[in-house]
């Protein structure tokens, strides 16, 4: 058989996401010599992918679909009694949809050619989304590590980041952003970050959204979404194994002006196998990843620091089978074990004693079922379950036995075996009491700081001890959907989609005090009219043996779509409405109680409802192909974010097992406790309305020919309704601006809380922050090139993300790339970090100005070169202090409190060149053997960012973080 490679007779690419399915799908018309639809026509699409061929029969004006097919190259045969057999060559990539039309010819004019279309481009006739698919050719030839999340680099207009928790910032939070492994939602659940560290050693393609979405994925981001397919068993045995190695000797050496050193090695082991259990009935893959990092002669402020280790152990597998061609079922578990040692904080300020170690786990599992019903109709199904379990510890163990009776004192004579201590820095001459606060703390600087590096003088501002706790923190996510696709019409055709998804997130929390937890020496404080001379914060769950903490969050999500097809023009009408239920732990529904509850330990209770009326997000689009494959396109969609902390951060049973701050004399003696307001259980403020964030698309697509493929779009969101828990008498008492109402958020709180267990106006509420927004503008210019051996893909973005509600940047600077509570953060908490505080501005995640090129060449000696080059704006940031506020508050915490304008300070802008090369040795029939090389950051650009805000530490207003140096990574792969 001939195979022909060049244009094809019709064909465009557009997109059609598939309620997340791991698939893609193949759509087109025949016709007659005069150009009229011929119904009748037998298609069948054969894949070693696929266990058996997928047939369908055109319709009455020739059209047909082939839907739910796994991501691959297939051959299509077209047959029809009297006309000739026709075959096409067609590639299909995840959550795209392939269009190919075929004009059949007259049987005397047969031919054995078969005719390769080409693979997803950006040029799209009928779909409004803004999205991305890469396949596993251009991922396995351009410098990208083997975490997922080195895969977002990829993504045009998307910030290039090295946080290691938190997602970049594309036009919201990086916690609005939804991550899919294999279609499986690996966000942390209550937190919205990536944190569950998949890899992607056997991922064969990734697709994106970042905005224009259908109705038809359960699409809820307020960021991206990205999907991905992991690689599948076929009808014939193939393997890999391979071993790359990042040695420390070609890693760069750090910047000077990092005070955190260290010299790192990584490793990565990969094996996996795949092929036919019962050929075309029943496939197999399995793979195991063995990554492991070491970093050794570490040093920061403190001096030497122990040797960090961290090794992981992956298992995967993979069954795909096919009873009958119309039956399509995947099975899939995949099982991870990572342990790890002497991990330190972000912050060249702690001791080496403040380390951690621990054990993290991930289990995800997989069933799902595609079955074709009639020639135009398909039923999916799918259920997935996902753990991710964490134990961290700490590695130095504080002797302190902490009790709350004033039995047991502090010792202030070994504040460093007490829990972690932070040291205290002098305060401004200028303040109330600094003299003798500054004589008092003196003896602890120079006992406990560390040397400054230029003066040798003790210095404050740094941690010693140990980690302030254990946590024990396990994360489970149950997830089922259904959903049928139709096809019907005739001069107007309607590709209808109705989908149903429930799912549930849970989470089991104990968290322990390591001794007193964090400690200080607060200045000017005082407590039962006693001068306050130490303050520890300790968990209350490790003091009173409380159990763990278990919260769900439950979401049900129908979704309606049609595409419409008349001549030229492509209309998406869709609607998506959710119900979101909250629960927490701690009271029982009592509807003849003020506040509707009342006590009940341990009780499992519904403490919010977000209602389907509430939740009405509709997603409308337009595409018109005014020429060929050109187009013009326009889009706008709604979407409420699911991502909340809530059930945890505002459940009851938080207040038996409370963060309780303890206050000491100067010789240790317990004065008095108090449970810490933010960390208690709270009520719902009455009528709140939902965060939303409404999207507006322009775009156009060409095709310029020879391969070059082009996308301008214009796109605007904006975000509103932000809930955060607040004090309740913030807008009365907190000197809120003009046009905010001077009323409490819930005006008998007092008496619904006296019922509850005490409390007062003052105490914290869940409650929409008024005026709270952020805007998102962002103009893109893309390209991409085709053309046999190469490939390249260019995009400018200039981007504008504004606000005063910054969920990137709610914590200390040290520690901000971590699980943040979304509901429950340092936002809106008390004097200083109300809205109304600076908080207008520039927010962290906005990068200006932004440049992405990456592709790769295959040479004609079996060589392949890849590349990817990167420029953006630098991070926004700005001062932190709490001294604007001290007549509003006794609180001497910087974090979260601005004293200038959000975003007045820009750090530089950062670019890098990243390099691969791969060589192929030895190719025979049976064996290829390869070589790698991988350079990441070739001009060694550490710029850097994180900047220490908070003017009362260490370091003010200097990086924290420095992008990574140059390193050279080596690697040897054996294909068979």
């Amino acid at each position: 058989m001939q195979i022909r490679y060049g244009s094809t007779l019709a064909l465009t690419l557009i997109a059609l996401p598939m309620v997340a399915q791991q698939a893609g799908t193949i759509v087109g018309t025949t016709t007659q010599k005069d150009g009229q639809g011929l119904s009748g026509v037998r298609i069948e699409a054969a894949s070693k992918l696929l266990p058996q061929p997928r047939r369908v029969v055109s319709g009455k004006n020739g059209e047909y679909r082939l839907a739910f097919l796994p991501p691959g190259t297939y051959v299509l045969t077209f047959t029809h009694p009297g006309m000739a057999t026709a075959k096409r060559g067609v590639s299909v990539a995840l959550q795209r949809s392939t269009t190919v039309n075929v004009g059949m010819v007259p049987i005397a004019t047969q031919s054995a050619i078969v005719e390769v279309v080409a693979s997803a481009s950006l040029v799209d006739t009928t779909s409004a989304e803004l999205k991305t698919s890469i396949g596993s050719e251009i991922i396995g030839s351009l410098p990208v590590g083997q975490d997922y999340r080195d895969l977002i680099k990829l993504i045009p207009g998307v910030q290039y980041s090295q946080d290691a928790v938190r997602g970049p910032s594309a036009g919201g939070s990086g916690q609005d952003n939804v991550h899919r492994f294999d279609g499986v939602n690996v966000n942390m659940p209550f937190y919205g970050t990536m944190s569950a560290e998949p890899s992607s050693h056997d991922i064969d393609q990734i697709a994106i959204i970042k905005g224009g979405a259908a109705a038809t994925d359960f699409n809820r981001s307020a960021g991206y979404t990205i999907n991905s397919v992991s690689k599948s068993g076929t009808n014939t045995y193939q393997g890999e194994l391979s071993y790359q190695l990042l040695p420390t000797n070609l890693v760069a050496h750090r910047t000077a002006a990092s005070t955190v050193r260290y010299e790192e090695e990584r490793s990565y082991q990969i094996a996996n196998v795949g092929g036919p259990i019962v050929r075309e009935k029943l496939f197999f893959f399995a793979s195991i990843y063995r990554p492991s990092t070491e970093r050794k002669n570490s040093s920061n402020l403190y001096g030497a620091v122990p040797d960090f280790k961290s090794t992981r152990n992956e298992f995967f597998g993979k069954l795909t089978y096919a009873p009958s061609p119309s039956l399509l079922i995947h099975a899939s578990f995949r099982t991870s074990a990572r342990d790890y040692r002497a991990l330190g904080v972000v912050g060249s300020g702690y001791a080496p004693s403040t380390r951690t170690g621990g054990k993290v786990t991930m289990d995800i599992g997989i069933l799902e079922a595609s079955w074709l019903l009639t020639p135009s109709s398909f039923l999916n199904f799918k259920f997935t379950s996902f753990a991710n379990k964490n134990l961290d510890r700490p590695d130095s163990l504080s002797t302190a036995r902490p009790a709350l009776d004033g039995s047991v004192v502090l010792n202030v004579n070994a504040l460093d075996t007490q829990g972690l201590f932070q040291v205290p820095l002098p305060a401004a001459a200028n303040l109330t009491g600094a003299g003798p606060y500054n004589a008092f703390i003196a003896p602890l600087v120079t006992k406990y700081g560390y040397l400054d590096p230029v003066s040798g003088a003790p210095t404050g501002g740094g941690f010693v001890g140990g980690a302030p706790q254990f946590n024990n923190q396990d994360f489970y996510r149950k997830n089922f959907q259904v959903a049928y696709d139709a096809t019907f019409g005739v001069g107007i055709t309607h590709e209808f989609h109705a989908g149903f998804q429930w799912w549930k997130d849970s989470e089991n929390l104990l968290r322990i005090s390591n001794g007193w937890g964090l400690v200080f020496a607060p200045r000017a404080l005082t407590f039962n009219g006693q001068p306050v001379f130490f303050q520890a914060q300790v968990q209350q769950q490790g003091i009173l043996g409380v159990p763990a903490i278990h919260s769900e969050f439950i979401s049900e999500n129908l979704e309606l779509n049609d595409k419409i097809r008349w001549k030229n023009f492509t209309f998406n009408v869709g609607v998506m409405i959710s119900n979101d239920k909250l629960y927490g732990q701690g009271l029982r529904e009592n509807p003849g109680t003020i506040s509707g509850y009342e006590l009940a330990k341990g009780n499992k209770y519904l403490m919010h409802e977000i209602k389907p009326k509430d939740t009405i997000q509709p997603r409308l689009g337009v595409t018109w192909a005014y020429h060929h494959e050109d187009t013009v396109y326009a889009n706008y969609a709604q979407y409420v974010p699911t991502a909340s902390s809530l059930p945890r951060a505002a459940s009851w049973a938080r207040n038996s097992a409370a963060t309780i701050n303890a206050y000491f004399d100067a010789a240790g003696v317990l004065i008095g406790t108090s449970p810490e307001a933010s960390s208690t259980g709270k009520l719902f403020a009455a009528n709140l309305k939902p965060r939303t964030t409404d999207e507006y698309l322009l775009g156009t697509t060409k095709d310029f020919g020879s391969g070059w493929t082009g996308r301008v779009h214009a796109r605007y969101r904006y975000s509103d309704n932000f809930w955060e828990d607040s004090v309740n008498d913030a807008r009365v008492n907190l000197n809120p601006p003009p046009g905010i109402p001077r009323e409490l958020y819930i005006p008998n709180l007092a008496a619904k809380m006296a019922e509850l267990g005490g409390g007062t106006n003052s105490s914290f509420v869940i409650a929409h922050l008024d005026n709270s927004f952020t805007k998102y503008y962002e103009a893109g210019l893309e390209a991409e090139w085709r053309y046999g051996p190469a490939y390249f893909r260019g995009s400018y973005v200039w981007s504008h993300y504004y606000g005063n509600f910054d969920q990137d940047n709610t914590t200390t600077t040290a520690t901000n790339d971590s699980n943040i509570f979304i509901g429950s953060s340092y936002i809106g908490d008390d004097a200083g970090r109300q809205l109304w505080n600076y908080k207008y501005g520039n927010l962290s995640g906005d990068r200006r100005h932004q440049v992405k090129l990456y592709g790769y060449y295959a040479f004609p000696w079996q060589g392949r070169v890849g590349a990817f080059a990167i420029y953006q704006s630098g991070q926004p940031w700005q001062l932190q202090s709490y001294e604007p506020y001290l007549a509003l508050t006794t609180s001497r915490s910087d974090t979260n409190r601005y004293s200038e304008p959000a975003g007045s300070h820009v750090t530089p802008p950062h670019y890098q060149l990243d390099l691969n090369y791969t060589q192929t040795f030895l190719k025979r029939k049976m064996v290829t053997l390869e070589g790698m090389l991988d350079v990441f950051n070739v001009f060694n650009r550490q710029t850097g960012y994180n900047i220490q805000s908070s003017v009362h530490t260490a370091l003010a207003g200097t990086p924290q973080t420095f992008f990574a140096p140059r390193r050279v990574q080596l690697g040897l792969r054996l294909l068979f």
